[in-house]
């Protein structure tokens, strides 16, 4: 009876550790060569249109994949009882790399638009950046306002990066 108790152990051991391993290549502590996913949304509100642009570094081709379905997914499910205006997604890539001007944003250095930097601190979360087209600076301001509410639900830091004044 002890053999089988330590057989078990062994094997369930085995099997943890397996899972962690495999886990750990899902999601790695760096991500080295990543592909990156872009996902534009716009909105018709009030006479204007809005557009909303999410980036994020993600592990691989897969990877990049399941984070644009859970990223279109959620916001589906947060819009599904909201009587105003929706979000409609206007495009879902997946992508080797960034022109320059959006690959900068990953420097967390202002540039010509006000953006938010989500930080990875988790190997679950994928760094991310969301920027805003459409909206004036006063309405910019109010968005990096509101980071606080965007903070719940990551552990990485949600930071605003305001435009450079001109």
């Amino acid at each position: 009876m002890k053999k089988l108790i330590l057989l078990l152990a062994i094997i369930g051991a085995a099997f943890y550790f397996y899972q962690q391993k495999k886990q750990s290549a899902l999601d790695p502590e760096v991500i080295a060569n990543p592909t990156f996913a872009e996902i534009r949304m716009t909105l018709d509100a009030r006479g204007r249109t809005f557009e909303q642009v999410f980036f994020a570094k993600t592990v691989d081709d897969a990877d990049c994949k399941k984070y644009s379905k859970n990223v279109i997914d959620d916001l589906q499910k947060k819009q599904a009882n909201d009587s105003a205006g929706h979000w409609l997604v206007k495009s879902s890539e997946c992508k080797p790399e960034l022109t320059p001007r959006y690959a900068k944003l990953f420097d967390n250095e202002p540039t010509f638009v006000t953006y938010l930097s989500m930080a990875r601190s988790d190997r679950r979360e994928r760094e991310t950046r969301l920027l805003y087209w459409g909206v004036s600076v006063e309405e910019s301001d109010k968005v990096c306002d509101g980071v606080s509410k965007m903070q719940n639900g990551r552990k990485g830091a949600v930071t605003c990066i305001r435009a450079v004044r001109q």
